[in-house]
This record gives C-alpha cells, structure tokens and sequence, in this order.
C-alpha cells in the first residue's frame, strides 16, 4: 500500500499532492486498524481512500497515465494480501503446500490484472489517437460481433 501511496504521490502537483496526502495518510491508517483489528470492512475502505487519491491526481494533473495499469495491480495486490492476513487470523488449519499455491496464485492474478490494464491502456491510447486505424478496427469488430451473432443464430436453429 506505501508503494501505492508513493506512485500516486510522486508526481502529483501541489493542490492534487496535499489532499493526496492526506487521502492517503487516511488509507494506511484504515489499513492498519483493519489488519491489527481484525475490522474487514476498513479494508476496501482503504483500497478506496488510496484509489481517490490517485483519480484525483489523474483529474487535476493528467488525464492519461501509463503507470495506470501498474497502479491498479498493485491494487488488486494490496486488496488480495490484505484479506488474506485477515483469513490468517482465524488459526485454521490448511493443508501443506496451501500457503505457496495461494501465493502462486495470488501473483499470476496480479500478472494477469497487469497485462489486461495495459491491454486496455493501448486500446484507450489508440482510439485516442484517432484516425484510419482506430476506423478499420472498430468496422472489423462490429464484424466480427455480427457474424457471431449469426453463427449462433444458424446453430440454433439448425
């Protein structure tokens, strides 16, 4: 959550980097008591807090950020180590191995949030742009939408 705290901080101008702060410096707090207190619904209380931050630095200072699917990883990061430190709590007994698998799987989630924002980020960043391109692409999805939709309908019927 710090590193969160720090990305969005970083490059913050000053009226978006003081309520920042302070947004954050709220977010750790609601981390803590929720991991020391056992309080889950401080949590995404949290994760909500550090992501105001980060909109509200997008909306003063830029409105297009390529750190953006790194943020909302770490995210997702964040929110799924959190809620396991909270099931940790309960002292229930786990099969050996439980532990690693849950950290694989925990990691290959967070990769995978990480390639899809950035999967999303180009496509933005493309119809951003604009032009010819941005045109076939959208004519060839619509397409390929229409001859699914037909494909479908002739399975069905036939």
């Amino acid at each position: 959550m710090a590193g969160l705290s720090a990305l969005t901080l970083v490059e913050a101008g000053e009226g978006a980097g003081q309520v920042g702060a302070r947004l954050v410096m709220l977010a750790l707090v609601a981390l803590v008591a929720a991991l020391v207190l056992g309080w889950s619904v401080l949590l995404p209380a949290s994760l909500l807090l550090v992501g105001a931050a980060y909109a509200l630095h997008l909306y003063v200072d830029e409105g297009f950020d390529v750190k953006a699917p790194l943020f909302a990883a770490g995210l997702l990061l964040a929110a799924e180590l959190g809620y396991w430190s909270l099931e940790e709590r309960e002292h229930v007994r786990s099969e050996p191995g439980e532990g690693l698998r849950r950290l694989a799987f925990v990691a290959g989630l967070t990769l995978a949030g990480l390639v899809v924002g950035t999967v999303l980020l180009a496509a933005a960043d493309l119809a951003r742009a604009g032009g010819l391109a941005v045109d076939l692409v959208g004519a060839g999805a619509a397409a390929a939408a229409l001859l699914l939709v037909v494909l479908y309908a002739r399975r069905q019927s036939g």
